[in-house]
């Protein structure tokens, strides 16, 4: 069902575009991870100027947890954004988020749409009143701090989003403490590029939506990235701060930059050691109505970078859940197991918004759903995730599933 959110305002071409649109099958949008890379040795050039001006890192602290005997057992270490739950002068983690929009072009020469720019910081009429995708995110509960969340049926505070999960996930022994993981935004100038290797496709024609949506290959993306952070952004954008890259209606294949095969990779995380750990994250503001995701994708996006910074925290195998179904993976990853679209349960939740009306959040898995654990604090309202879905931890996979 399409979302309201996002009012796409079709003209007489979208109408005419229905039949099209009917027999067309959508691709479906996931989210995935990078694994952090060495981007250079650390005596090169590179690494001592990122030496040099780089501040302290973001806080975070190491774990160790035992699996439950059901999840078979053993111990796994890790570490996640912000201060340990379990110490005394419980306290506000601040993370300096930086919004970076990503201009992008991209010249398509396989005789499609031809040549398409996506900005998301130009009005975008796609959208009721035509604001800016920028002005879409960061007025999102992302980073406002006017909702007061229920989760499990408990108040953990009136935050944002991503700080009320870390909140509630760990509320055993933050409950009436300062305990925060507060996203600091900041938007920074836009930077282009243009791909060569890419795909535009006409949304109106395709699905009835509206404008265009492009397709480009997530590893050519991904090194647009860190070029940007190592190249013009360096001293900017470092082990202090969290940079997003927003795009406007641009997905990512894998392998390839076609819509309809190896598609569509709405966002991921990531990190680089510069030397010291820099985690950053591209994502799409969808507002073609392929995929009509406000910001779905960077709920998802932002609980995996905070819960899972070096994209290496391992944990029992779980899947056939979520994004995952049919398969098994091993490590933090709180969005997928929870993603919606793929046939099991999730909740998001619904927040009325300024600049659209609603903005949609995607339902998160608490760290005790991964390990069987509540060593670092029982999750809200006794749930394993925070918004009602799971009422207990994983099931080993295979078979996978949820208790």
């Amino acid at each position: 069902m399409k979302r309201l959110s996002l009012t796409l305002l079709c003209c007489a071409a979208c109408v005419a575009s229905v039949s099209v649109a009917s027999a067309q099958e959508r691709p479906k949008g996931y989210s995935t991870v990078l694994p952090a890379t060495v981007i250079a040795p650390a005596e090169s050039p590179t690494a001592q100027f990122h030496a040099l001006v780089n501040p302290a890192p973001i806080p975070s602290f190491s774990y160790t947890l035992t699996a439950s005997a059901a999840l078979g057992g053993g111990t796994f270490t890790g570490s996640i954004i912000g201060r340990n739950p379990l110490n005394h002068g419980k306290t506000t983690t601040t993370v300096p988020t930086q919004i970076i929009p990503l201009v992008i072009t991209i010249n398509d020469t396989t005789g499609g749409t031809g040549t398409v720019t996506y900005d998301p910081t130009l009005p975008d009429a796609c959208v009721a009143g035509n604001p800016t995708d920028v002005s879409i995110l960061v007025n999102s509960p992302i980073f406002t701090k006017t909702t007061t969340w229920m989760m499990n049926g408990v108040n953990v505070g009136t935050t944002q989003y991503i700080d009320a999960f870390q909140r509630a996930q760990f509320w055993g022994q933050v409950a009436g403490t300062p305990y925060h993981v507060i996203l600091n935004e900041s938007t920074l100038g836009s930077q282009a590029h243009t791909f060569t290797a890419g795909t535009n496709y006409d949304a109106a024609a395709l699905f009835g939506g509206c404008g265009h949506i492009g397709v480009v290959n997530v590893n050519d993306l991904n090194t647009v990235v860190q070029n940007l952070i190592t190249g013009p952004l360096a001293g900017t954008v470092n082990i202090g701060t969290f940079p997003v890259f927003l795009t406007k209606n641009v997905v990512m294949a894998d392998p390839g930059h076609d819509l309809f095969a190896n598609c569509c990779i709405l966002g991921f995380h990531s990190a680089i050691f510069v030397p010291g750990l820099q985690i950053y994250s591209p994502l799409v503001l969808d507002t073609s109505g392929t995929f009509d995701n406000d910001v779905t994708v960077m709920s998802h996006e932002m609980g995996e970078a905070i819960n899972d910074p070096a994209t290496s925290n391992a944990t029992p195998v779980w899947g056939n859940i979520g994004q995952v179904v049919g398969a098994c993976q091993n490590n933090l990853e709180v969005g997928d197991p929870l993603s919606p679209g793929f046939g099991t349960p999730t909740n998001e939740f619904v927040v009325p918004g300024v600049v659209i009306p609603q903005y949609h959040l995607q339902e998160l898995a608490f760290y005790s759903w991964f390990f069987g654990s509540t060593a670092l604090g029982t999750g809200a309202g006794g749930g394993f995730s925070n918004n009602g879905t799971f009422k207990g931890f994983a099931k080993l996979c295979p078979p996978g599933g949820t208790n």
